[in-house]
C-alpha cells in the first residue's frame, strides 16, 4: 500500500500550488466540480484542503522521500512569504503552507504528529491575523516563490501597519513552540527522530519571514 501510495503523494506535495486543484486530484476518483473563488478565508483553504487523497490511507511510515516533501514545503514558505510582500502579509503566507503540509498528510501513522503541529500552528496563526486583521487592506495572492509561471497562492490577508511588528513577534512564538512540539514528538519513537528533527529544522528557519528587517 505504501509504495503504491508513495509517488502519488509526493507528485501531490510538491506540485500542490503548482497545478490546477482538478489536476492535482487526478487518480482519487471523482472530484466535485470546482467552484469560483469567493471571500478570502478566515481559516481552512479549499485549495488547500479538498485536493488531497490520502486521508483514506490507514497510515503513512516513516520515509525520507515523505519527510523531504516536507521539508521541500516549509522551504517553500521561505521563499514566497519572504521580504518582497510587505511584513503584514507573512503572517497569513506562512499560515497557508502549514495548512499545506498539513492537507497531504494522513491522519494516522507516524506523521500524525507532525499533522496535528502543523494545524495548532496555522490556528493560532489565524487567531493573530483575525486579532490585529486590517479590513481596508486588499488581499495578495502572490505567486508561488515569485515565479513568473508557478501558480498563485490562495488569497493572503493583512495585518494593521500599527501591530504589524507586535503580530509577527506572536506569530514567532507560535513557530518556536511548534518547532519544540515537533523535536519533542521526535524522540517517541526513537526511529522517528532524524525526520522529526529536519521537519524541526525547517520549520525553526521559517522565522526568517517574520523578521521586519
Amino acid at each position: 500500500m505504501t509504495r503504491s501510495v508513495l509517488p502519488t503523494f509526493l507528485l501531490t506535495l510538491g506540485l500542490l500550488f503548482l497545478l490546477p486543484v482538478g489536476q492535482a486530484k487526478a487518480g482519487c476518483g471523482d472530484a466535485p466540480p470546482e467552484e469560483e473563488p469567493g471571500p478570502p478565508p478566515s481559516s481552512f483553504s479549499p485549495d488547500l484542503l479538498s485536493i488531497a487523497c490520502l486521508d483514506e490511507v490507514p497510515g503513512q511510515s516513516l520515509n525520507s522521500g515523505v519527510t523531504k516533501g516536507i521539508v521541500k514545503i516549509l522551504q517553500t514558505a521561505d521563499q514566497t512569504c519572504d521580504e518582497r510582500i510587505d511584513l503584514r502579509y507573512r503572517i497569513d503566507c506562512l499560515r497557508l503552507y502549514y495548512l499545506k503540509v498539513a492537507a497531504n498528510l494522513p491522519s494516522t501513522g507516524d506523521y500524525l504528529p507532525i499533522k496535528q503541529a502543523m494545524l495548532d500552528a496555522a490556528a493560532k496563526l489565524d487567531a493573530i491575523v483575525n486579532k490585529y486583521a486590517d479590513e481596508s487592506a486588499p488581499v495578495l495572492r502572490p505567486r508561488e516563490g515569485h515565479k513568473s509561471m508557478a501558480k498563485r497562492v490562495p488569497p493572503i490577508r493583512a495585518v494593521k501597519e500599527a501591530f504589524a511588528e507586535t503580530a509577527a513577534f506572536e506569530a514567532a512564538q507560535v513557530v518556536k513552540e511548534t518547532e519544540l512540539i515537533i523535536i519533542r514528538s521526535g524522540g517517541d519513537p526513537a526511529r522517528r527522530t532524524e525526520a522529526y528533527t529536519d521537519v524541526a529544522a525547517a520549520v525553526e528557519d521559517n522565522l526568517v519571514i517574520l523578521r521586519s528587517a
